[in-house]
């Protein structure tokens, strides 16, 4: 995986932050097994929001769900985005670790990404359960956006190896329309006890505080966050992370998003002020799950990243468990 290195950017957005864009060729994904640690047997859940900075988040009266779980879990006020910009570059890199060059928020018909190193595949290949749960989609698999599904919020869609492309046209397969879904997929599944490991939550284009407000972003997790609170996927070593896809402003320092764990395991109250980014979060994502770092080796002048330990009370992998 790449981590922050910098190349020739490709035309973007004016006030685009592209500081930390990549486009890296990764070596082929290994066949593995997942090393599962027995703390974390639950599933990791991410719901992402939209463009705003922790400062207009933390103690806002207009949010005071967010605020409450806030204060009863751990917090990474140190976190950032990857310095890149908009909003699509961004949720690729969250399943990715980079954004293969991508620098608008196009859909999918305008990138060909024929990366096969991203978290589902890694997913797949060490035979865990995942899927996308996306609201406003409506049928499976959406490489088109419409109404309030926007397909930049849902970076499954750009791989051609989930999308279908075959370099004339999108044959989508049974693997997208198995796992692209629309959001009122996980009510049933919740219901049916059918939960997978690793839960990628989008909500619409006004309920994720893109083009709503920070009171209809609060009330919607309001409605849905207990849902999963009360699922023993979330319960039995399970965790949820909110955080923000990037801060309010296009450049340093406004790319602090708010970030919160949610957990049986999480440091109640915690507020860590260690220097976290999108690949950190990607890389605890891999750890608690018990997937292999995504295989790029980061550029010499590239800090180590580091999982997000500690906001968690608990070790995030088996080996460091001592199982």
């Amino acid at each position: 995986m790449k981590y922050l290195l910098a190349i020739p950017f490709l035309t973007a957005a004016a006030c685009a932050n592209t500081s930390g864009s990549t486009d890296t060729t990764c070596q082929a994904l290994q066949q593995a097994t997942a090393a599962p640690n027995p703390t974390w047997p639950g599933t990791v859940f991410t719901i992402v929001l939209e463009n705003h900075n922790a400062s207009e988040i933390f103690g806002n009266p207009a949010a005071p769900f967010i605020n409450q779980l806030a204060s009863q879990n751990a917090i990474a006020r140190g976190y950032h985005d990857s310095f890149v910009h908009p909003s699509e570059p961004n949720y690729l890199w969250m399943v990715a670790g980079e954004n293969f060059g991508i620098l608008d928020d196009n859909d999918p018909a305008s990138h060909s990404i024929p990366s096969t190193s991203h978290i589902a595949d890694q997913l797949e290949l060490a035979g865990v359960s995942w899927k996308s749960y996306q609201e406003g989609m409506g049928a499976p698999c959406g490489l088109i956006s419409h109404g309030r599904y926007g397909a930049k919020h849902d970076p499954f869609v750009y791989f051609n190896d989930i999308n279908g492309w075959d370099g004339t046209r999108f044959q989508p397969s049974q693997r997208c329309n198995d796992h692209v879904v629309d959001f009122s997929q996980l009510d049933a599944d919740i219901a049916a006890d059918a939960v997978p490991r690793y839960a990628f939550i989008t909500p619409n284009l006004d309920d994720d505080m893109h083009d709503g407000s920070i009171q209809q972003g609060d009330q919607w997790l309001a409605n849905e966050v207990p849902k999963l609170l009360a699922t023993d996927a979330f319960k039995k070593g399970g965790v949820i992370f909110i955080l923000w896809d990037e801060g309010s402003g296009s450049i340093e320092p406004g790319d602090d998003p708010p970030f919160i764990a949610i957990s049986p395991h999480a440091k109640s109250g915690y507020v860590s002020q260690v220097d976290y980014d999108t690949s950190s979060y990607l890389k605890t994502v891999e750890t608690i799950l018990g997937l292999q770092q995504l295989p790029c080796a980061p550029s010499s002048d590239a800090p180590a990243v580091n999982p997000m330990t500690d906001l968690f009370d608990v070790p995030l992998s088996a080996a460091a468990s001592g199982n």
